[in-house]
């Protein structure tokens, strides 16, 4: 017998290997409206250890809707680049980011030196990237 909000558990999360407006690899999306028919979130998630990374992971773009980065690690194990329009922020973890709609916006990991959670969520059921 079915249950009710069985449909709201996503168990098996998609692995993709390209990921619009990033660079390839391999990319672990938690939620989506394939995932959760009638999401409204777009949740992309996965785990980092010890990398530098001289470029940024996308190119400079923007969403319709808001979007929200959370950098999950021991106080101080990594630190992050972020690109809001023209202006640059170099955060500690753990931190968050909100990008409001519209903002084009990047980032790259200066250093990592422990296990680094990094969870993107887009508000919208489908991750829609522009230039």
């Amino acid at each position: 017998m079915s249950k009710k909000y069985e449909k709201c558990i996503v168990a098996n999360p998609k692995i993709i290997d390209e990921f619009q407006a990033h660079v390839p690899g391999k990319y672990q999306i938690m939620m989506d409206s394939e995932l959760v028919p009638g999401s409204d979130f777009f949740i992309a998630a996965g785990i980092h250890h010890k990398i530098y990374q001289a470029e940024p992971i996308s190119y400079k773009h923007y969403h319709d809707q808001s979007e929200a980065y959370l950098y999950i690690s021991k106080k101080g194990d990594a630190e992050i680049e972020v690109e809001l329009e023209d202006e640059t922020y170099r955060l500690t973890t753990p931190c968050a980011v909100y990008v409001p709609k519209g903002v084009k916006h990047t980032y790259r990991y200066i250093r990592i030196d422990g296990p680094l959670t990094v969870v993107a969520i887009v508000q919208h059921g489908e991750y829609i990237a522009k230039k």
